[in-house]
């Protein structure tokens, strides 16, 4: 199998595993009402887990969000654009875009090792390891940046107007 068929294995996964992500948490979430008004002792690490499943979802979904042209662009400015400086300012948002995220992902990636390194735990109804959070950060962010690059140098320009319908 070739290397960009697992990459887009990779995001279109990680993308089915983010929306799964939100039927646990819907589900979480029911059988903690279920067992509060039934009386019984609610699941003390739901909302942690809940927590945590959402910064996974969002940026497990995001690269795929990317590719799919669905994240929100403002184009109120950029319709009484000419063509050619529509291209050029289309051109320079995602070169701007990628580079903003592969620094974040970069700096998600340095507080990741730190907290490896420490060994810090996230402490809430539960404890985690904080590199795990940064991790999810770091993957997230240079995975979007990755699909913004790819988009660039195909020429693409980001629209948004998946996000539209």
């Amino acid at each position: 199998m070739s290397l960009p068929k697992i990459y887009s294995g990779l995001i279109t996964g990680l993308a089915v595993i983010g929306a799964l992500s939100f039927v646990f948490m819907t589900f979480a979430i029911v059988i903690n009402v279920i067992l509060r008004n039934t009386g019984q002792q609610p699941i003390q690490a739901t909302t942690a887990l809940i927590e945590y499943s959402l910064l996974f979802a969002t940026m497990a979904g995001a690269p795929w969000l990317v590719r799919q042209g669905g994240h929100i662009a403002i184009t109120s400015f950029t319709s009484f654009l000419p063509p050619v400086m529509k291209t050029a300012l289309g051109r320079a948002v995602l070169l701007a875009s990628a580079s903003i995220l592969a620094v974040l992902s970069w700096r998600a990636t340095l507080l990741t090792a730190q907290m490896w390194e420490r060994g810090t735990y996230d402490i809430r109804s539960i404890a985690i390891p904080s590199w795990i959070l940064y991790a999810f950060l770091a993957a997230g962010f240079g995975l979007m940046a990755l699909e913004f690059f790819r988009l660039l140098l195909r020429g693409d320009i980001y629209s948004g107007e998946s996000a539209q319908h």
